[in-house]
């Protein structure tokens, strides 16, 4: 089944791994050490865009998800999500997932699926530095570098853990490049080891990174993170779109960037290109953002 794989990258894909306990209804195992208090955002958003893919037919791939976080999960408890299929058309097909915890309802997503055609293309240019980007291999795992750190910017055991995605910071606060030009991160992401997953549970792996960092955009201009003691940082909604399908055996640059922050709102946005330079997915969020300092 697999060439080398790490114990991060197997826990991450029994994650991504439900349990069928009833017609269109699965059980999710809980979340652990996610840095705060609640359960992570991502681990939610992965389960929940794999319940919604286990329901349709082959044939049709995801090609967008909007999200609501509602509450804070617990960690460690197991989460139940309930499918409902909206739609399923010939071309088109669509799902509602509710995922709920001890009758909290935790998060709602709604998916959509298209089979997939041929059609007008065009696409955003990759970043003009593409080409001169340092290599993923020359830049320090993310562990390295935040060992790096004094202080490390995050929870210590949080920022130390291995997490099945091996991520190669370009551009952070925490970074030796420091910002991007746009103030915002940006990485190369591949899979932590080698293995021969379908395209679904990659889509979900996507979804379930996407969240890790994108928040974090919407304090660089402060010269805060998440991690920062006067900061109360959550998020709110996720939208999501695939525009081609995800191999993240292959390394993937994800450049992150803040678009506005108000009103204790903060909104950040980020692309996604393959190592080929082909853009493949796009998502933003919000998050709540409060500032007692």
């Amino acid at each position: 089944m697999c060439e080398k794989v790490t114990s991060a990258l197997s826990e991450l894909v029994n994650i991504l791994t439900l349990e069928k306990i009833g017609d269109d209804l699965y059980l999710g195992v809980g979340s652990k050490n996610d840095g705060a208090d609640a359960t992570y955002g991502g681990h939610l958003l992965g389960q929940a865009t794999k319940a919604a893919i286990e329901t349709v037919e082959s044939g049709k791939n995801i090609h967008s998800l909007h999200v609501y976080f509602l509450s804070g999960g617990i960690p460690g408890e197991a989460i139940t999500y309930f499918v409902e299929s909206l739609r399923d058309g010939r071309s088109f097909c669509s799902r509602r997932v509710v995922a709920m915890q001890k009758n909290k309802k935790l998060l709602e997503l709604n998916a959509s699926f298209c089979v997939k055609r041929v059609g007008l293309k065009f696409s955003v240019d990759a970043p003009e530095d593409f080409n001169s980007l340092p290599s993923p291999e020359s830049l320090p795992r993310y562990k390295d570098l935040m060992l790096r750190q004094d202080p490390i910017p995050f929870r210590e055991d949080w920022a130390l853990e291995e997490r099945g995605v091996d991520v190669r910071v370009v551009n952070a606060p925490w970074g030796s490049a420091g910002l991007s030009d746009r103030k915002g991160i940006r990485m190369w992401i591949r899979l932590d080891g080698k293995l021969k997953l379908d395209a679904a549970t990659h889509a979900a792996i996507l979804a379930y990174q996407s969240d890790e960092s994108l928040a974090d955009n919407v304090l660089t201009p402060f010269g805060l993170t998440w991690g920062s003691t006067e900061v109360f940082l959550v998020s709110l909604d996720h939208s999501m779109w695939f525009h081609d399908v995800i191999d993240l055996d292959s390394w993937h640059f994800v450049e992150q960037w803040p678009v506005y922050t108000g009103s204790e709102r903060g909104v950040a946005s980020a692309h996604v290109w393959n190592a080929k330079g082909n853009l493949v997915a796009s998502f933003t969020q919000e998050a709540l953002v409060r500032f007692n300092g």
